[in-house]
Parts: C-alpha cells; structure tokens; sequence
C-alpha cells in the first residue's frame, strides 16, 4: 500500500469464513452505503460453502491475520457470455484511501486477462465518486446509467447506478 505495508493476496479457502465474516461485519455505514446488499452471516458463509473457481475467484487480501479487502470475478456459465466476467471489490474503512482499491483492481484485471477474458464489467453507486475515479484510472468507461436500480440500506432510498465495463485489449 502507499504506507509500505505488505498485503497478501491471495484466492478464499473454506478456513477464510472467519475472518471474512469480522471484515464484512465490521464494514461502517459509509462504506455499506455502496454496497449492493446487507451481509448477513448467512450470506457470508454461502460464500465459503463448495467454492468452485470455475463460476467465481475470489481474491482475498491480508494484513497479517487481519481480511481487509476482497475482491472477485464472478464468470457466467452461458457459453455466448463465457468471454467476460462481473467484477465487485470491498476495501475494510480501516484501509481505504491507501492505494489499496487501485492495486486490487489492476491485479483482478491481471487475473481477466491471463484467463483469456474479453471484457470486465461493472456496477458501481452513482455517486461513488471515488471508486468510479479508480475505475476510469484503469481504462473503464460508462456504459449505462441505471436509474433507482440500487436500494440504498443505509439512506433507505434508491440510487443509481452505472455499468461500467473495461475491454481487454489483447
């Protein structure tokens, strides 16, 4: 990170449930305000339950013991659609503005094109300005703007959305 501090990054294993549930657990409001549903423990754990990279990697990353992002490239099983994947990240508040949300991103796209992949979409919060300037950093550009497509919990209210996709330039 721009701290100096190392972060592991690496795929989820089963044994990951615990610390992934602390991370999303302890997310704040602010940071639960972009994301696209509440995390329950249930959901959490459906995560860890019969990973198959085949249909989602998911890429972890640590401090020490600590989970503190989380990313993912979520691939569809339609062979017409099997040339692209959905990407979603989660940065823990206590490692935001740290270069993190960049640095995971890049490697996911790293990951995309090493598997071949054509394209990487994207929903993103309308008015998440900082990660769609990260996302526009990486080559990413608006393809669509979804209007009340995304309840808010925390505001209680719908927000917008855009899609946004990145081509992968061979």
């Amino acid at each position: 990170m721009k701290d100096g501090t190392p972060v592991l990054l690496r795929p989820s294993r089963t044994e990951d449930l615990e610390p992934a549930w602390t991370m999303f657990s302890s997310l704040s409001n602010e940071t639960l305000e972009f994301l696209p549903i509440p995390f329950p423990r249930e959901r959490v754990e459906g995560w860890f339950k019969d990973i198959d990279y085949s249909k989602a990697l998911p890429i972890l990353g640590f401090v020490g013991d600590r989970l503190i992002t989380s990313a993912s490239l979520s691939f569809n099983e339609m062979e017409i659609y099997q040339h692209r994947a959905e990407f979603g990240i989660t940065v823990h508040d206590d490692y935001q503005n740290q270069g993190l949300g960049t640095i995971l991103t890049q490697y996911m796209i790293d990951i995309a094109r090493s598997l071949g992949l054509k394209k990487v979409d994207l929903m993103v919060v309308a008015h998440n300005e900082r990660a769609i300037n990260v996302y526009k950093k990486l080559g990413y550009k608006k393809e669509g703007h979804l209007r009340m497509n995304h309840y808010n919990n925390i505001l209680g209210d719908y927000c917008d959305e855009y899609k946004m996709g990145l081509i992968l330039e061979d």
